[in-house]
């Protein structure tokens, strides 16, 4: 499944089809897809729609539940702390009141809604600040954009990627996010990681990756691992 088909998905569909696997492709751009069963790798840029179409096969890349994790931190959280994992102290705020409230007593904070895909999440310093910004979002259309996350805010954002054993921008956290990664089935994934100090986060998932040339053999790798029962 697709969002588009340009030079970097021709080219991981050319390798697919080198390596001896029959592959059968949607554009989601032209084409509509009913119930299908079996298997799907889904290299779709929105999670919305990779987490409904997700609903139509047996089985895909990435899980239906990282597509879940993904669009509700509050599981992801829950589903982190249980495997061991350190997990941010977070507020759910309803109410741009409340939410200017919880900020006047942290002072500084990362206020996220339920998914980073909509990409809203931002850091607010004071009570007006933050009641402002939530008023904005009572107007969204999206209705997970009027649920606040309030989240003390982390010294700074890391933005990595994961593709099957290559670890994106990790830097020394390689080896932590590549097994993170193993724990939550999400092969193919971004990650948000919040510092704190010496201490790192993980504040948001999205079950999908940036396509480039330059990441093809690795997106390949990962198809083939994964179909092959590797993952």
């Amino acid at each position: 499944m697709l969002s588009k088909y340009g030079p970097v998905e021709q080219r991981i569909h050319n390798e697919l089809v080198s390596k001896g696997f029959r592959v059968f492709l949607v554009n989601t751009r032209d084409d509509g897809v009913g119930y299908v069963g079996g298997k799907a790798v889904l290299l779709l840029d929105d999670a919305f729609e990779a987490f409904v179409i997700s609903g139509l096969f047996e089985d895909t890349l990435n899980p239906r539940d990282a597509y879940i994790m993904a669009i509700n931190r509050a599981l992801l959280f829950r589903e982190l702390s249980r495997l061991g994992y350190p997990t941010p102290e977070v507020s759910i705020a309803l109410n741009p009141n409340v939410v200017g409230k919880l900020i006047k007593g942290l002072g500084r904070a990362y206020l996220a809604t339920p998914t980073p895909a909509l990409g809203l999440d931002g850091v607010v310093t004071t009570w007006e600040g933050g009641k402002s910004v939530a008023e904005h979002r009572m107007y969204m259309a999206n209705p997970l954009a009027r649920i606040n996350m309030v989240i003390r805010a982390p010294d700074r954002l890391i933005n990595a990627q994961v593709i099957g054993d290559e670890c994106i921008g990790c830097g020394e956290l390689g080896n932590w996010v590549l097994k993170l990664s193993r724990d939550i089935k999400c092969l193919m994934c971004t990650y948000t990681i919040g510092a704190y100090g010496s201490d790192y986060v993980v504040l948001g998932i999205e079950p999908r990756v940036e396509l480039i040339m330059n990441t093809v053999n690795s997106v390949v790798s990962t198809i083939v691992g994964w179909l092959d029962g590797r993952w």
